[in-house]
Parts: C-alpha cells; sequence; structure tokens
C-alpha cells in the first residue's frame, strides 16, 4: 500500500533527527568496513603492485608521503566501497515513505544500478584497466638501452585520483537523476537544486583532480553537466505537476488558510497563470477534465499538504471529474472556479486589463490583496454587454 507524501506526519526537526540518524549509521557502518581492510591493507597494495606486472627493482617510492597517503587512501576507497550498499539502502529507507509508486520504481533502479556499477567498476579499473594502460604506455614509450624506474606512489596517487572522480561522478548523476524525478521540471526550485549539485560536485572534483590531474577536471566537468542534461530530457514529464509550494497564511478570524491554484489551460484554450501570488501552491495541467492520470496525480498532490482550498483558473469548477469532487468534498476543500474561459469583465482586445483582472481576481480569492486602480473599476454590466477599453468589471467567481 503507497503512504501518501505529507509534511503533517512529521515536522521539520523529526525529518532532520531521521537524517542524522542515518548518516551516523552509515559513518559507523564505513568506520567498520574501513577497520577490517586495515588488517589486509598491505595483501591488497602487493595485489594491485604486483597486476602491472613490474620487477622489483623497477619500482621505486619516492616519497614517504605518497606511501602515507597510499595506505590510507585505499583503506578508505575500500572502506567506502563496502559501505556504499548500506548507503544505499539507508537512503532507499529514508525517501521511500513520500515517493508515488512511479517514483519509488524509478529510484529504485536508479540507486541500485548506481551501486552496482561503482561496486564493479572500481575494483576493474583498479586490477584491471590501470595495469593494461600502465603496460601498453611503457610499450610506446620504452627507449633501447635506458633502464625503466616508476614512482608507483605516483601511480598510485594518479589511479586514486581518477578513481574518486569516477565515483563522485557517478553519485552526482545519480543525485540529479532523483532530483529530476522528485522535483517537477517545471517547479520554481527545479533549476536551483540542479546547480547546487552541480556546484558541491564540481568543487570535489576539483579538490580531488589537483596537481597531474587538473586537465581532466574541465572535460569531465562538462561532461558531467551534459550527462545531467540528458537525464533530464529522458525522464518524462508529469501530465500534473507541482511547480510552486506555497505557505500557510492566516485568515484575519485566525483560521488556517493554505490555497492551491489548478493552472489548468484546458488543452491551450485557457490562458494560462501569470505572476501567482507567492503564498498559494501552483499545480499545471493540460487537461484535467480529459485525462485521468491527471486526476490521480492531482489527488495525491492534494493529499500531500493540507489544503483548504482549491482554485480552478480555467472554468467554473462544474466539468471538475466527480473523483475530484467527492475528495474535495470529504476533505472539506473549498472549490473556487474563476471562469477565465468566459473572457468576461473586459473589452475583447484589451488584453493588459484582462491580465490585470485576472491578478486582482487570483488575489483576492486566494486572500492576498493587493493595491489597484480602482478607478478603472465599473459594475458589470452582464454578460455579452460592452465594456468599453481601459476599463474592468469587478472579479466574478463561483464557489461549491
Amino acid at each position: 500500500m503507497d503512504v501518501t507524501p505529507s509534511d503533517s506526519m512529521d515536522d521539520i526537526s523529526t525529518h532532520l533527527n531521521d537524517v542524522f540518524i542515518f548518516i551516523k549509521k552509515w559513518f559507523i557502518a564505513f568506520l567498520f568496513a574501513s577497520i577490517i581492510v586495515t588488517i589486509f591493507i598491505d595483501q591488497i597494495i602487493s595485489t594491485w603492485i604486483s597486476s602491472f606486472e613490474f620487477d622489483i627493482s623497477e619500482l621505486t617510492v619516492y616519497s614517504p608521503e605518497r606511501w602515507l597517503r597510499m595506505r590510507w587512501g585505499t583503506v578508505m576507497l575500500a572502506g567506502l566501497i563496502m559501505s556504499i550498499p548500506y548507503a544505499s539502502f539507508l537512503i532507499i529507507k529514508f525517501v521511500n515513505p513520500a515517493l508515488y509508486d512511479f517514483e519509488r520504481k524509478l529510484i529504485l533502479n536508479l540507486i541500485g544500478f548506481s551501486t552496482l556499477v561503482i561496486c564493479l567498476i572500481i575494483p576493474y579499473c583498479w586490477f584491471i584497466i590501470s595495469p593494461n594502460i600502465m603496460k601498453d604506455f611503457t610499450e610506446i614509450t620504452a627507449i633501447d638501452q635506458l633502464s625503466s624506474s616508476y614512482d608507483i606512489s605516483l601511480i598510485y596517487t594518479i589511479v586514486l585520483g581518477i578513481t574518486w572522480s569516477i565515483v563522485i561522478s557517478i553519485i552526482a548523476l545519480t543525485s540529479q537523476g532523483i532530483a529530476a524525478i522528485l522535483v517537477d521540471r517545471d517547479n520554481i526550485e527545479s533549476t536551483p537544486v540542479k546547480w547546487r549539485i552541480h556546484m558541491i560536485s564540481l568543487f570535489i572534483l576539483f579538490l580531488l583532480l589537483s596537481g597531474p590531474l587538473s586537465p581532466i577536471w574541465l572535460p569531465l566537468s562538462i561532461g558531467v553537466i551534459i550527462i545531467t542534461e540528458l537525464i533530464y530530457a529522458l525522464i518524462p514529464p508529469k501530465n500534473t505537476s507541482l511547480i510552486q509550494s506555497g505557505f500557510i497564511t492566516l485568515n484575519s478570524d485566525g483560521s488556517i488558510n493554505r490555497v492551491a491554484v489548478l493552472d489548468c489551460v484546458c488543452e491551450d484554450s485557457c490562458p494560462a497563470l501569470k505572476n501567482a501570488p507567492s503564498n498559494v501552491a501552483i499545480i499545471k495541467t493540460e487537461s484535467i477534465c480529459l485525462n485521468h492520470d491527471s486526476n490521480d496525480r492531482l489527488i495525491q498532490i492534494l493529499k500531500s499538504n493540507d489544503y483548504t482550498k482549491l482554485i480552478v483558473t480555467g472554468c467554473n469548477g462544474i466539468p471538475v471529474p466527480k473523483v475530484i469532487q467527492d475528495y474535495l468534498k470529504t476533505s472539506s476543500i473549498q472549490l473556487i472556479g474563476l471562469s477565465w474561459l468566459d473572457k468576461r469583465g473586459f473589452h475583447p482586445e484589451d488584453n493588459n486589463l484582462a491580465n490585470q483582472r485576472r491578478m486582482i481576481q487570483l488575489n483576492q480569492v486566494s486572500n492576498n490583496h493587493s493595491d489597484f486602480d480602482d478607478s478603472i473599476v465599473i459594475s458589470d454590466p452582464g454578460w455579452g454587454r460592452y465594456i468599453p477599453p481601459g476599463y474592468i468589471s469587478l472579479p466574478q467567481y463561483d464557489e461549491y
């Protein structure tokens, strides 16, 4: 049975406490895995060095500092790989109650695939790819009558930097995929979330790819950004999406007011919402009456918060499907229709005042009153009557 997302079940402090507990559990698992690795660190390094097929006399360590980094870097990397499956389990456990069914499937597959790739590609990169590359490079650059000598700690530093960059890139792309699934493409927070992840991941890559690996940073960063855009393009858009969350306001009598506006363009026959009040949640859809999936999605969004009022822009509320009207009645959510399809209350060629009238109308029903020039307001002469250019009638709307 699906659990509907809700912000009323737990407050922010509870969620932060859960995050802290999960991070603490993963960190303990990481430390435990690292301690186990320290027991076998010499065997691991010896196995890795022997995979290069070099004679011992050809290998040197010019820097004791690099040797220490070699040992501790191996411990941290192996500990991370061993603890990543547990970290993935904790992430899934944390986000699972707040996911819809289709979101849950996508995120489970994405996290599972990323975990599998990291756990397989890193050992393969260390013990198969890097020795083969080094072997081919040695054959190409060999000079007759000159003996070769290799600083194994420098080779390790290069392989370690590349490995960490691969891990961070995969984690960053996975995070972008999860963000693209959870945050609707048209949501005002979609782009900021995407670039926050970019800034964090690219900064970490910049720190990792220092020294001899610094030329790799720019092309790798560009590659991560391009793949991110491909991920966003591949994830199908939702027929009904929440593009603004809004916030709770108080009425004059002290009661709570939380408004959701259904920006239904009615298959492009109704004007789209512009300059929405900041306190309302904006739900965008092409047609709520002709798409059954949109009905289910709308109900899921309404369940996610304690809304007190649903405003429909296009119609007067009567064509709203019965399943939605029944849910609104059982949840005590007031339904208001703005009837923008009727195009009444303004001169048909006066688009600027038409937009202003709609803005005034929307602000009034969402309890977000704003000052406007009332000298242009005249009494409504009735449906089909002439309204001169430069004037509007007082907004009319229907409540259910």
